[in-house]
C-alpha cells in the first residue's frame, strides 16, 4: 500500500525515458522492481531523490520492532497502569504464553492495523481480551480472539451458523474489530474512549461523557465514572504495552517473533471435508482447525466470502493437488430424519458409533428420538481410523476456553531492594531492574529514567540513581503523590510554590503542558 503513490509518479517520470526503448524489451513495471532498460542519468537521480529511502528501507527481522513503532496512544496518571505492570512483569510465564499463543496470528493482526493507520496498541488487545485465544468464550458468552458478544459480531458481518462461528475466525473477527473500533473512534475522536466503549459500549460511555460535560467536568477517559472492569481496561493494555516497549526495563525476556506472514488465506471454491482439506494441505487436521477455529463440523462449507486459512508454505500445495484430486471432496451427506426414528437406530444404519452421531449433530442425551430435524451423516457406512480421528479434533475445536488470566500464575519473588544510603539515592543491588525500584518509590520507569538521563535500560550493581527526595520512600513503603486539579490561570510556578516543591521536578512528573481541569501529580515531603 505505501509503494502506490511513489509508483504513480515513478511512472510518469520514467514515460520519456521508457517509451523510447524498445517497447518488446522494456515493460511498465508497477511492482517497482528495476526496469530492464537502462536509465539516464537525469532520471536515475530523480528516482534516487525521490524513492532510494524506501527502496533501500530493510525491513525489520523482529516483529516486536516493528510493534513499538506504532505505539501513540497517550499515558494516563493512574495507578492502576503500575499495578497491572507490575501484574505482568512478575508473571513472565503467564505473559510468555499469551506471546506464544498469538505467534500464529501476532503479524497478520499487526499488518491489518498498519494498513488502517491506527495504533498498534490494538494489536495487543486480544492480549487482555482473551489471552490471544480464538477459541475463548467469557461468561457473557463473547467468544473468540476479540471476544464479540452475538450482536455487536452480527453487526459487523461475523456469521453464525450451524457449520460455521466467525466470531472465533480470526481473519473474519479481525477485521470485525477493528472496524468497530475505528467507528467508535469516530464518535468520540479519541483512542482511549474508544478501548473504553469496546469493553463497556459505546452507548455507556457516551451517557458518561455527556454527565461530566454537563457538570463542568472534563470528558477524558480518566475522568469518566465507570465500572471497575473498564476502569481496569486502559490500564492493562497500556502496561502489556510499556511492558513490550521496553522488556528489559521490568526484568522480562519477550519470546521473540518472527516479522514474516505465517499464514495466508484463500477460497475452496467447493465444500469438502475437514479431514480431505487437510490431507490436500498436507498438514494435519489439528493444525488445520488451529488456523480455522471458526469450523466446526466436518464439512468445511463454502461461500464467496469465506476463506481458509493456512500456512503460506502450504496454499500453492492445497491447490495444485485439489487440482488433481479425483476422489469424492465430501466423506458426509446431510439426512433429513422422520418423525420417530430413533437416533440409535440411525447410528447403526449409517455405521456410527450413537455417541458420534450425538457429538457432530449438537443432539442431547435426553433426546432419544428424532423431530423431523436434518443431521450430518457419514455417506459410506463405517468410518475409518482417520476419520475417527478427525471427529475427536473437531469436538475439542468446538469447545470453548476459558480465558487464561494468569490468576493461578504465582507471581515470581521479587528480590529485596538495597535501602538508600542517603535520601535521593539508590544503589543498585543484585537483582534490581529499573521497573522494582521505580515501583518502589512510586514513580514510572519513564520518570526514573528522565531524572536520571537514562537512554538504555541497563543499570549495573553499584550505580546509584536519583531519586526525587518527595518520592523516597520510608520505610520500605511507596510515598504516595498529591493529585491537583489545574484551575483557569494556574502555573506550574505557582502550582511549586504552593506545595513548596521544585519547579524543574515538578515539570519532570508531569511531562505535558499545563491546561485546565488536568490533573497535576505532586510529590511532596515525607512528615
Amino acid at each position: 500500500m505505501k509503494l502506490q503513490l511513489p509508483a504513480l509518479i515513478l511512472s510518469a517520470c520514467l514515460s520519456a525515458s521508457l517509451f523510447a526503448a524498445d517497447s518488446a524489451k522494456i515493460r511498465l513495471d508497477y511492482n517497482l522492481s528495476i526496469p530492464s532498460g537502462s536509465l539516464d542519468g537525469d532520471t536515475a537521480k530523480v528516482m534516487d531523490a525521490l524513492f532510494g529511502n524506501v527502496m533501500t528501507t530493510q525491513m525489520e527481522k523482529d516483529l516486536w520492532a516493528r510493534v513499538r513503532k506504532g505505539f501513540v496512544i497517550p499515558d494516563i496518571d493512574s495507578p492502576l497502569v503500575s499495578k497491572w505492570e507490575n501484574y505482568y512483569a512478575s508473571r513472565p510465564d503467564y505473559l510468555n504464553r499469551i506471546i506464544n499463543r498469538s505467534n500464529p496470528y501476532l503479524h497478520f493482526v499487526v499488518e491489518e492495523v498498519e494498513k488502517r493507520g491506527m495504533p498498534m496498541e490494538f494489536a495487543l488487545l486480544p492480549m487482555i481480551e482473551s489471552a490471544y485465544n480464538p477459541r475463548a468464550e467469557s461468561h457473557a458468552k463473547a467468544a473468540g480472539m476479540w471476544q464479540f458478544i452475538p450482536d455487536t459480531g452480527k453487526r459487523y458481518g461475523l456469521e453464525r451458523t450451524w457449520w460455521y462461528d466467525g466470531r472465533r475466525d480470526v481473519v473474519a473477527a479481525t477485521g470485525a474489530a477493528l472496524s468497530y473500533l475505528q467507528d467508535i473512534h469516530g464518535m468520540f475522536d479519541d483512542w482511549q474512549l474508544a478501548l473504553a466503549s469496546y469493553n463497556w459500549g459505546e452507548n455507556a460511555v457516551k451517557r458518561a461523557v455527556a454527565k461530566n460535560a454537563a457538570a463542568g467536568l472534563p470528558t477524558n477517559y480518566i475522568d469518566l465514572r465507570m465500572p471497575d472492569e473498564t476502569r481496569n481496561y486502559v490500564p492493562k493494555l497500556l502496561a502489556i504495552r510499556n511492558i513490550i516497549a521496553d522488556p528489559e526495563a521490568y526484568g522480562v525476556t519477550l519470546t521473540p517473533m518472527n516479522n514474516y506472514a505465517y499464514f495466508t488465506t484463500l477460497q475452496t471454491g467447493k465444500h469438502m471435508d475437514v479431514s480431505v482439506a487437510a490431507k490436500l494441505a498436507e498438514i494435519s487436521v489439528d493444525e488445520l482447525l488451529r488456523l480455522n477455529p471458526g469450523f466446526i463440523r466436518p464439512v468445511i462449507a463454502h461461500k464467496d466470502d469465506r476463506h481458509m486459512v493456512l500456512p503460506v508454505s502450504k496454499k500453492a500445495v492445497f491447490e495444485r493437488n485439489l487440482a488433481q484430486y479425483t476422489e469424492p471432496l465430501l466423506n458426509w451427506q446431510p439426512y433429513v430424519t422422520k418423525s420417530g426414528e430413533r437416533f440409535d437406530e440411525l447410528a447403526a444404519t449409517f455405521g456410527i458409533a450413537p455417541a458420534e452421531l450425538r457429538d457432530i449433530n449438537d443432539i442431547s442425551n435426553k433426546d432419544s428420538i428424532a423431530r423431523g430435524q436434518t443431521i450430518l451423516v457419514p455417506k459410506v457406512p463405517g468410518l475409518d481410523i482417520s476419520e475417527r480421528q478427525t471427529l475427536l479434533a473437531l469436538h475439542k475445536n468446538r469447545e470453548s476456553d476459558v480465558i487464561d488470566t494468569g490468576a493461578n500464575d504465582a507471581p515470581k519473588a521479587q528480590p529485596v531492594l538495597a535501602k538508600s544510603a542517603a535520601a535521593g539515592e539508590h544503589k543498585v543491588a543484585k537483582g534490581d531492574t529499573l521497573f522494582n525500584i521505580a515501583n518502589r518509590y512510586g514513580l514510572t520507569v519513564a520518570q526514573l529514567k528522565s531524572i536520571n538521563g537514562q537512554k538504555s535500560n541497563h543499570i549495573s550493581v553499584g550505580d546509584t540513581l536519583n531519586i526525587p527526595g518527595k518520592a523516597v520512600a520510608k520505610n520500605g513503603k511507596k510515598s504516595a503523590p498529591t493529585k491537583y486539579v489545574a484551575k483557569r490561570g494556574d502555573t506550574y510556578s505557582l502550582i511549586a510554590k504552593k506545595y513548596d516543591v521544585d519547579l524543574d521536578d515538578l515539570k519532570k512528573w508531569n511531562r505535558q503542558n499545563l491546561v485546565p481541569g488536568m490533573k497535576v501529580v505532586v510529590y511532596q515531603p515525607n512528615s
